[in-house]
């Protein structure tokens, strides 16, 4: 079983084995206690499907974290770092989130200045000690933490990366004022170069930590309550899978860990159906995550951001754009038709769910359009109401810019369709990609309705959209491997190959040691050494992966391969390369992965009265027009409908424009073209 919370639903994908069947479900999510809505769907898919006591693997994507960060609930924590560096999380890296705006706000301040604390003690840019580490003022700082009742305490000193010493030894005194108290060393989170983004990603993954043990730990009992006693996994945003216990203990790595379960899945979905390139579009209720696969692999990155804050560790390369079924449309003082990105949510929702919603939605136009059954949403657990949609959609949008209900409408599914494609050609042309080499994998539960027009203004290879796109995110955690990454900043100011294989061969070691801890073999365990490089005097790193094995002793020859492929991904992304400027190294990273079984049949349908009717559909270039409207579930494989057609299911609907062509693949899902 997969279980992904979204901002307004929450999906469920069963994969029965034993009968070859899949079943699925989507319920609001519950913002003020996530678990329940998981349990309600859990509930709902069980009662159609298998007994409870047969479910013997859970894979979760949760947005708790996220939410904690964007929302600002965070708890109370303490820091304790070093003389002159207490206001490092306000200084940050002086990036500004609006370069020219004089009056921007600054991102939220984690930790206020009071519970910030410095004590002397230095260590060098070698991490050899400059003046020793001050201890009875470091008592005197956890003692007025402590008193201030901080639910934990950071530690977060210079070069502990290079020289843990120090931060160790003030855990140890903070373990002196009992084991109750809560602390987390930032060598231990992030130990990589640059202060300011070691120290943040440290301190929200243990203000984090706190938001998901509370959530894991009622989740678990309220699983207990249903029967369910089968050992809960947590997906993170590297695309792999945690057990419980240690997604607690990396917390932050839980952030975003629903869009990448999508990437996941996009990438085994296009490796099925013999596309090497692929470009993941997950549209759900608030917004739209833009994740990238190419040559078989997903692009990942090592530094993130949510709410402006910056996030550093191993993850899926997830790009996010304010356009969503709930993204909210109005006029601003202009007359400029806007849409996005404050979101109508679960609660109320849009104007149709009749649930106290009284803003126009992109759902609300795309009902408008006749593009969404109002008798048929979500299987027909939802009855969308038309009349009082129409009349304030009328109100808030029509009549302000002029138009009729249907081409207002159709203005705000075009201005969000210019955002999600500004997003794509960002991530794709903006680094040297070109996007017409990409299929669009089109999922959530808005996706296929917005796909075509997205890769045709892209001049994309096709659109594919996958059996059960209203919870594919889901399917993914299915899919997902158990995956590990360690890393360390490089700790020689010059090439020391002695010193490089003996980095290397620790995180190898510390590698294999946790997959050990999950008691796996070590003859499943699959590990990769990558490299993040930069020519001498950059700012910025790019990570490359070191050819052979990791038994392979890295020498002139091997680097010098590692070499070239810095070059070769410099001058795919930037245009250039400088290949007779010196190359640095700083940082050394090693992951981990073993196979997980993939719980993905393919669908064979043995195909049946797929068409339902038909329908008065609004599409840009035809207004409206009768269009015949299918069964989704009901299409044998090989079928070929021609547009203009509506392809219906329980999670998601699917728009073929006229002059589309619509074919079931031999896996079941659908490939326009």
């Amino acid at each position: 079983m997969g279980v992904d919370i979204g901002g307004t639903f929450t999906d469920i994908v069963l994969y029965d084995e034993t009968g070859d069947r899949v079943y699925t479900t989507k319920t609001p999510s519950t913002p003020e206690a996530f678990e329940q809505g998981v349990v309600d769907g859990i509930e709902k898919v069980l009662d159609e499907s298998v007994d409870v006591g047969d479910v013997s693997f859970l894979s979760h994507g949760t947005t708790v974290g996220t939410n904690a960060v964007l929302e600002g609930e965070l708890p109370k924590i303490g820091l304790v770092t070093n003389e002159g560096l207490r206001d490092v999380l306000e200084i940050g890296d002086q990036t500004r989130p609006e370069l020219y705006n004089l009056f921007t706000d600054k991102p939220p301040t984690v930790v206020p200045r009071y519970l910030r604390k410095e004590v002397p003690g230095r260590l060098d840019h070698l991490g050899e000690e400059v003046d020793p580490l001050d201890e009875a003022a470091a008592t005197d700082a956890i003692t007025d933490l402590l008193a201030e009742d901080v639910e934990s305490i950071v530690v977060s000193l210079l070069y502990s990366y290079l020289n843990a010493d120090h931060e160790q030894r003030v855990g140890a005194l903070i373990e002196e004022h009992g084991d109750r108290t809560a602390y987390t060393l930032s060598s231990d989170v992030y130990p990589e170069i640059r202060e300011y983004e070691r120290t943040i990603t440290t301190v929200l993954n243990e203000a984090v930590k706190v938001k998901i043990r509370d959530y894991v730990e009622n989740l678990e009992s309220d699983l207990a309550d249903l029967g369910l006693d089968t050992a809960l996994n947590i997906m993170h945003i590297g695309g792999g899978l945690l057990r419980a216990d240690q997604a607690v203990e990396s917390a932050i790595r839980t952030v975003l860990s629903g869009p990448a379960a999508g990437a996941v899945a996009t990438q085994y979905t296009s490796e099925r159906e013999g596309s090497a390139n692929a470009i993941g579009m997950d549209m759900g209720g608030t917004s739209t995550d833009v994740s990238i696969v190419r040559d078989g692999e997903i692009i990942r990155t090592t530094e993130g951001e949510i709410n402006h804050l910056p996030i550093k560790t191993p993850m899926i390369d997830l790009n996010t754009v304010g356009a969503g079924g709930g993204s909210i449309a109005w006029v601003d003082e202009g007359d400029a038709l806007r849409v996005g990105p404050e979101s109508a949510g679960a609660d109320p929702g849009p104007i149709c769910y009749d649930g106290g919603g009284e803003r126009a939605t992109l759902t609300d136009a795309n009902l408008l359009l006749g593009r969404i059954n109002p008798d048929n949403f979500l299987g027909g657990d939802i009855d969308l109401i038309v009349d009082r949609t129409r009349q304030l959609f009328r109100e808030q949008i029509a009549e302000p810019l002029g138009q009729s209900v249907e081409e207002a409408a159709q203005s705000v599914v075009d201005v969000s369709n210019a955002s999600l494609t500004r997003q794509i050609r960002r991530v794709t042309v903006e680094r040297g990609e070109d996007p017409g080499t990409y299929v669009l994998v089109a999922f959530g539960g808005a996706g296929p309705l917005h796909a075509v027009p997205v890769a045709e203004a892209l001049d994309m290879e096709g659109v594919l959209v996958p059996n059960n796109p209203g919870v594919f995110s889901a399917s993914g955690l299915l899919v997902a491997d158990v995956r590990v990454d360690e890393s360390h900043s490089y700790r020689k100011p010059d090439l020391d190959f002695d010193v490089l294989n003996e980095q290397f061969d620790e995180l190898v070691g510390e590698v294999y040691q946790r997959f050990t801890n999950q008691a796996f073999e070590t003859e499943k365990v699959s590990v990769q050494r990558v490299i993040d490089m930069r020519y001498q005097g950059q700012s910025y790193e790019l990570t490359v992966p070191v050819p052979g094995e990791t038994t392979d002793r890295i020498d002139e020859d091997l680097l010098a391969e590692t070499e070239q492929a810095f070059h070769d991904k410099h001058r795919r992304m930037y245009g250039h390369a400088r290949t007779s400027e010196p190359i640095e190294i700083v940082i050394l990273r090693a992951s981990g992965t073993v196979q997980s079984p993939k719980h993905d049949p393919s669908i064979t349908v043995e195909g049946g009265t797929a068409h339902r009717g038909q329908r008065d559909v609004h599409f840009p270039e035809t207004g409206g027009v009768t269009t015949n409207v299918y069964e989704r579930g009901l299409l044998a494989a090989g079928t070929t409908i021609e547009g203009p057609a509506i392809v219906e299911e329980a999670s998601s609907t699917t728009m073929v424009p006229p002059d589309v062509t619509a074919t079931v693949t031999e896996y079941g899902n659908l490939l326009l073209d």
